[in-house]
């Protein structure tokens, strides 16, 4: 069932190749998708990435769809990643209870805006911090395997 999407993807990849990019462009673009896939601000990762592939020239489809298949990892790791945020900057920690959260924001919506901006600050940052190195991470594993397993001219390797 998961390896439906994987092979789908893989046969976009290669087909990319085909189309005369090279694998370290690829691996550029795959390491670029899965980091920005990961950016704390659910909704905004397809934007992002249609804007890098567009200032780096990057496949804009491959970007997209390793943006997409990293949607549950978004998910599973947003918390943390905002978590890591206000560990970082030693920020008040924001309450998630509903109840909590309609209070507040009937009470003096500004201020519970400015803490979840800050928060969602602080977690951006701290998604920098980690893009980077996972970036460097990723294209390079990325680079590697593809290499080995297609050449720059589109043909499977044996």
């Amino acid at each position: 069932m998961i390896h439906k999407p994987f092979k789908k993807l893989w046969q976009l990849i290669t087909k990319a190749l085909k189309q005369g990019i090279t694998p370290r462009k690829l691996a550029m673009t795959i390491a670029a998708g899965a980091v920005i896939a990961l950016f704390p601000m659910y909704g905004l990762t397809t934007l992002l990435c249609f804007g890098v592939a567009i200032i780096f020239r990057l496949n804009i489809i491959v970007i997209q769809a390793v943006n997409y298949l990293m949607t549950p990892a978004q998910l599973l790791l947003m918390i943390p990643i905002l978590q890591g945020g206000i560990w970082l900057f030693k920020l008040k920690p924001v309450s998630l209870d509903m109840n909590e959260l309609i209070l507040r924001f009937k009470r003096d919506f500004v201020d519970l805006f400015q803490e979840i901006g800050t928060v969602i600050l602080g977690g951006i940052a701290f998604w920098l911090l980690l893009a980077i190195p996972l970036f460097f991470l990723l294209y390079f594993a990325s680079r590697l395997i593809l290499s080995r397993f297609i050449n720059p001219y589109g043909e499977e390797a044996g």
